[in-house]
């Protein structure tokens, strides 16, 4: 393996976009392979990236969060087909969005029952929008704190933008599984997913909330200009997707470090086995969340340009067209990606593991297909 042409990239090709720094490691068969620190952590007073940093995962989230619904699947807790209703009864009677032909939009109620299932792909109806009345009026009742389970209950009062099951849309579906699986095991999101998850493997920086001890170990953060394309500094406790303090957001709240993640996606990347023996999912768990779940016709409604060829499991984009999308990625290679640009795969046919961070963002359909390529171009013997 020769990863020169890796560290080439980092140090070079994402400096040239804008990229103040990254931090990238690659897994195979349980040993690390290749780790590489780039470019800045701070810009102004030109430190160079940690090691150790933290990092906001945001979207990255997701997939620990379908790791802990799959494994409810497993021990028989929930099914793929039960209704949400059976768990928030507030989703019993939801409304849907029916276009009118002037461009409007008529409130009707749901024809389709919302299932678990299309929450954990995407095609359940709901939106990404942060600032939608339902959660608004949960910040205003809670004194800001905004309790995870009633944010999930509330979002059942908005109108869904479809019928379930009909298209693909990302939203904030993997919040309200986050909820799910608070509400079906008894324990906050964060805990269950530290016994269950973290410590199994040994991701003891990862959880939910900032404090001040974690505050001081982030790594800077910026949004990216596309006027000027440069890097602009942002607050590093700045993540909207937090809607308070008591909420736990599974699609985007986790806060980790690069050795964490790695650990996870290598544990994929091995079926559900961890590097220190210990197993988080079976091999069929793994299998069935790695799965493309889009029927031909929904999958035509996802379109992402940092994944093309593509298909959409729990959580993950999952790829059903090896090469022909102009990907390296074998078929099956699986994972997600951040917000600000953090990058996890699991290649369970290699048993390669991936994770890349960076604090920016913005760049995905740019850097990820050419990471992706540059990576597996570079693990050839």
């Amino acid at each position: 393996m020769n990863f020169q042409p890796l560290r080439d990239f980092l140090d070079f090709y994402l400096p040239m976009l804008g990229v103040p720094g990254s931090d990238t490691v690659v897994y195979k068969d349980h040993k690390e392979v290749f780790r590489y620190q780039s470019g800045f952590d701070s810009i102004r007073y030109r430190t160079p990236v940690r090691d150790n940093a933290l990092y906001h995962m945001y979207s990255v989230t997701k997939v620990s969060t379908c790791v802990a619904a799959t494994q409810l699947l497993e021990r028989g807790e929930m099914l793929l087909s039960d209704p949400v209703y059976a768990y928030f009864p507030e989703y019993k009677d939801i409304t849907v969005k029916r276009p009118r032909p002037d461009g409007g939009f008529d409130i009707v109620p749901a024809k389709n029952v919302m299932t678990v299932k299309h929450l954990l792909t995407m095609t359940a109806g709901l939106d990404y929008d942060l600032k939608k009345p339902s959660i608004l009026s949960v910040r205003e009742k809670t004194a800001g704190r905004c309790p995870t389970l009633d944010v999930a209950r509330a979002l059942a009062s908005d109108p869904l933008d479809f019928e379930p099951g009909t298209k693909f849309q990302y939203s904030l579906c993997l919040d309200v599984v986050g909820a799910l699986v608070e509400l079906i095991s008894g324990m906050p999101l964060g805990e269950y997913m530290r016994e269950n998850i973290f410590d199994p493997l040994g991701m003891y920086r990862t959880s939910f909330g900032m404090t001040e001890e974690k505050k001081a170990m982030m790594n800077t953060q910026y949004e990216y200009d596309s006027l000027n394309k440069r890097a602009v500094e942002i607050p590093v406790t700045r993540n909207d997707f937090n809607f308070g303090p008591e909420y736990e957001s599974g699609g985007a709240g986790l806060i980790s470090c690069v050795d964490d993640q790695i650990l996870l996606a290598d544990a994929l990347a091995h079926l559900g086995m961890g590097k220190n023996g210990n197993r988080i999912l079976s091999r069929y768990g793994v299998e069935l969340m790695r799965a493309n779940h889009l029927e031909p016709e929904v999958l035509k409604t996802m379109v992402m340009e940092q994944n093309p060829g593509y298909g959409y499991g729990f959580g993950v984009r999952t790829n059903i067209t090896a090469y022909t999308a102009g990907n390296l990625a074998p078929l099956g290679e699986f994972g997600w990606d951040g917000a600000r640009l953090s990058y996890l795969s699991a290649d369970p046919e290699n048993r390669v593991a991936v994770f890349h961070a960076e604090h920016m963002g913005a760049l995905h359909k740019i850097v990820i297909p050419r990471l992706r390529n540059v990576i597996y171009a570079c693990l050839e013997d």
